[in-house]
């Protein structure tokens, strides 16, 4: 069972999940590139991810299709990725992914002068003082999580710089450039159709995404698109975007229903 980790994360987070899971599956949840413990590359282009994906997937099952859930960035590679090879994927479960929002022809000339201003100018990744700055950082963005999750989280998403006991980011700062390539929805959507596989989908209700695919109708689109079926949909009621996190058990509970 892969589980793919989403943007600013990093595999480890999904021990929550997995810890609920490892009675069932060989688990294997990776860092992609430039994100948790792996090298930093010179640059990075999303279909990296696919070939990043397919050997990862030839290592670990070379010769059946593979179970796959991927969270946010993650579940919108698992989709992608069983379109582009329907025959390496027997199932696939998207946490909180059903593509990006969309792009229009007159936000291309502030991507690409964003994404030039921020390439050239060396920008730094953000330091921050102290642990407790940090774990502070971690609570806002994510307020019911315990306090013995956030102190893990400080270790997986930062690394300790200098002798003050400060953190910086863990993953590679170049993650957060504008990417001046704009998103085209029409590409993913014409990859959706071409899975074979069963596909599994689990929103938030509290997430931000699932306000914005209902007001796209991204959610009744991907629903039939990806021909979901009503028992493979689930909406958490008691969460926000990161469900892995906040709702461990009950996301573990939806990847075991689904696969087994």
């Amino acid at each position: 069972l892969f589980l793919l980790h989403g943007w600013m994360d990093c595999g480890i987070t999904f021990k929550y999940v997995a810890e609920s899971l490892a009675d069932s599956f060989f688990v294997v949840a990776p860092d992609w590139r430039g994100f948790g413990n792996t090298e930093h590359a010179q640059g990075y282009w999303f279909p990296d991810y696919f070939a990043d994906l397919e050997e990862i997937l030839d290592h670990y099952t070379p010769d059946q299709a593979a179970r796959i859930v991927g969270h946010s960035m993650g579940g919108n590679i698992a989709l992608m990725y069983a379109g582009i090879h329907p025959e390496r994927v027997q199932g696939v479960m998207s946490l909180e992914a059903l593509g990006m929002a969309p792009t229009q022809s007159t936000d291309a000339p502030k991507k690409y002068r964003q994404w030039m201003q921020q390439i050239l100018s060396g920008e730094a990744t953000k330091i921050y003082p102290n642990a407790s700055v940090f774990k502070e950082s971690i609570r806002k963005g994510n307020p019911s999580l315990s306090e013995a999750m956030v102190s893990e989280l400080v270790d997986y998403w930062g690394v300790a710089v200098g002798e003050e006991g400060a953190y910086r980011l863990r993953h590679d700062h170049a993650h957060r450039y504008t990417n001046p390539v704009r998103y085209n929805f029409d590409d993913v959507v014409e990859l959706w159709q071409q899975v074979t596989a069963r596909v599994g989908l689990v929103m938030a209700e509290q997430s931000s995404l699932y306000t914005m695919f209902k007001k796209l109708g991204r959610l009744d689109q991907g629903i039939d698109v990806l021909n979901i079926a009503k028992a493979d949909y689930t909406l958490i009621s008691d969460s926000a975007h990161m469900l892995h996190l906040e709702q461990p058990e009950k996301t573990a509970d939806c990847i075991r229903r689904f696969f087994v």
